[in-house]
């Protein structure tokens, strides 16, 4: 099964980008290299946000089951 990358919103990959710029250690990466680097902390983003929704989903669908027994 390929796998499907989450679209990444702007503004993940500005927080990716502020996150990515506060750690000290990735000052010494080419432009390039820590361009890398926020797109992965991006995605990360992006992933934590789709597992918010599901959560979110998932809790409602119980509350709408418990409401209806």
């Amino acid at each position: 099964m390929p796998f499907k990358p989450l679209p990444i919103l702007e503004r993940d990959l500005a927080r990716a980008r502020q996150i990515a710029r506060s750690w000290k250690p990735l000052d010494q990466l080419s432009p390039a290299d820590a361009e890398i680097v926020a797109r992965a902390i991006a995605e990360g983003i992006a992933e934590g946000r789709k597992y918010g929704l599901e959560i979110g989903q998932a809790c409602l669908e119980a509350c709408a089951t418990s409401d209806h027994a």
